[in-house]
């Protein structure tokens, strides 16, 4: 296999302490970028699913949780990112940028699964065993088996992949749709301009 083929593979690659990215490798194909958020963790959040075919985007949603966890919007977007991938029914690559959402749909739920959706066998402490957010992880697992054609890999946030900003976005959009903020979609100009409204 050639550099360019290895690269195109592995848009996202680490290099010392840093990671390069092929912007180019998201514009062939089709991607799905999901993202969650929480402000303040745990408080109200917010979740994005953008989808991209060769760059350009086809379709977006978001939405919100006024009491949630940074982690249950991350399996929120991605089991809504999942929903996408099963009614477009071809091969696709999911995008999230969460370490924990795409190791536990890729590799822990395996094990969950097998052990009655329970961390650890059956000889773990039981205050050990609990699963946090289970009832989203079966969901996750259920929603697999409907889009066997999509792969769910990780993606640094944060650095400039334009699928996983507009799915920041989306996120930041779902967060202010669950705190009831109006248009702008920020809450301090919301609130600021109620002040001066009265």
């Amino acid at each position: 296999m050639t550099a360019s083929k290895r690269w195109a593979k592995r848009p996202v690659k680490r290099v010392g302490k840093t990671y390069e990215i092929n912007h180019e490798a998201f514009t062939v194909g089709l991607h799905i970028f999901c993202d969650g958020a929480c402000e303040p963790n745990p408080g109200p959040g917010g979740w994005g699913v953008v989808t991209y075919r060769d760059g350009v985007e086809l379709s977006s949603l978001s939405g919100g949780e006024p009491d949630t966890t940074n982690n249950r919007m991350e399996l929120t977007s991605l089991l809504a990112a999942l929903g996408v991938a099963s009614g477009l029914d071809e091969p696709c690559v999911i995008w999230c940028d969460s370490q924990y959402a795409v190791t536990g749909a890729n590799e822990w739920s395996i094990a969950w699964k097998r052990n009655g959706w329970q961390r650890g066998g059956p000889n773990a402490d039981p205050k050990n065993r609990v699963l946090l957010n289970a009832e989203i992880w079966r969901a996750i697992d259920a929603a697999k088996g409907t889009a066997p054609m999509a792969k769910i890999k990780w993606c640094k946030g944060h650095a400039g992949i334009a699928g996983n900003e507009r799915a920041d976005e989306l996120s930041t959009q779902g967060l202010s749709e669950a705190l009831g903020v109006g248009e702008s979609g920020d809450y301090l100009t919301d609130q600021y301009r109620m002040m001066f409204a009265e």
